[in-house]
């Protein structure tokens, strides 16, 4: 599967789902459902994201649902999150329920 990259130029309101990788530069404000999710630096979701793998390293606001779940130190995140594995780097900022599988 190729991997999709949304710009930091972007910004979407609306559902994307992908069954591959999905790079998040730009703004989302809806779902964001893929194999893998990464949320880059200038990135930001706001609304909910389902993955096997998130990495966040800008900003998701909502509800995440995943299986392993990475934040680096400028990562953050204010959402219910339900995960089966997280990693967090020191700095990373959490706001909201964590939830095991």
């Amino acid at each position: 599967m190729a991997k999709t990259y949304l710009s930091s130029d972007l910004k979407l309101e609306g559902d994307v789902k992908s069954q591959g990788d999905i790079e998040i530069d730009g703004a989302v404000k809806g779902q964001v459902a893929a194999k893998s999710v990464n949320v880059l630096g200038s990135g930001s979701v706001d609304g909910s994201v389902s993955s096997d793998s998130l990495a966040v390293e800008g900003k998701v606001d909502g509800s995440v649902n995943t299986n392993d779940l990475s934040i680096a130190a400028t990562g953050q995140i204010k959402a219910d999150v339900v995960y089966q594995s997280i990693a967090t780097a020191k700095g990373a900022k959490v706001e909201g329920t964590l939830k095991t599988k």
